[in-house]
């Protein structure tokens, strides 16, 4: 971008996005800088690791930047996110302003990533969904799958019910895509789509899922970049509800033809 002072550069280091800011943060800059970490927050490889030394922050205020970052992203999808920071300077001026606030500090990349908890593959699941009027049915039925196999049966009839009741109320003309991660004892669903809700179907579908959840939930949109959101909901998996999963083969649910 002309003009554009801030210099982003992204790698993958074992699985690891770590993204090295140099250049100038201000109020121009600020929104491209946030877009760019949280598109890569949601392109949820196993953590982000943000590089600063290289970066000059116009107001320290524009600092908060990365616990704003950190906040959209903290519940969904819940990836490890971390500082880098080695230049004394720059620490002193973010350790004067209470910052960050949640995320982690590290002095050298290294150590941020070896701090960084990594997902199993196993315990997520991306899916397209088809552009048709199965497609409810075959959000249920992926979602069926998922619990069976993560071994969650007191969300059987539960969580397949929220993903109906999420791609349900989307109206996009782009594909959808259902996201499904179980972390520790908490299980989320979730849809990717550049759709937005107005606050009467925010509370339309609240009151929906609190109908159907029988356990604790909360709900939200995180943005993630190029016009795109996860709309999702985090389900409590009760600690008596849980037993050896079900080591299911990965076979297709939908094949679609033409």
């Amino acid at each position: 971008m002309a003009g554009d002072s801030l210099g982003v550069d992204v790698r993958e280091q074992n699985g690891v996005l770590v993204v090295r800011l140099s250049g100038q943060l201000d109020w121009t800059t600020y929104m491209r800088a946030q877009d760019v970490l949280l598109d890569c927050a949601t392109k949820e490889l196993v953590g982000v690791v943000v590089e600063l030394d290289d970066l000059v922050a116009e107001s320290p205020a524009l600092l908060v930047l990365f616990d704003v970052v950190w906040l959209s992203a903290a519940r969904w999808p819940g990836i490890s996110l971390s500082l880098v920071v080695s230049d004394h300077r720059l620490r002193s001026t973010l350790e004067s302003r209470g910052l960050p606030r949640h995320i982690p500090l590290y002095p050298t990349t290294p150590e941020a990533l070896a701090s960084v908890v990594r997902l199993r593959h196993e315990d997520r699941v991306d899916a397209q969904l088809p552009s048709c009027r199965c497609l409810p049915h075959v959000a249920e039925r992926i979602t069926e799958r998922a619990c069976e196999r993560w071994g969650v049966q007191s969300l059987l009839d539960v969580a397949p019910q929220v993903a109906v009741e999420l791609v349900s109320h989307i109206e996009d003309d782009s594909p959808l895509a259902l996201l499904l991660r179980m972390r520790g004892d908490k299980m989320s669903v979730a849809v990717r789509t550049t759709a937005r809700f107005d606050l009467k179907q925010w509370h339309v579908m609240r009151h929906n899922i609190a109908s159907i959840a029988v356990c604790n939930f909360t709900m939200g949109e995180t943005p993630a970049g190029g016009g795109r959101h996860i709309i999702w909901a985090l389900l409590d998996v009760p600690e008596d509800s849980q037993r050896p999963p079900s080591h299911l083969p990965e076979a297709a649910v939908f094949t679609h033809q033409v």
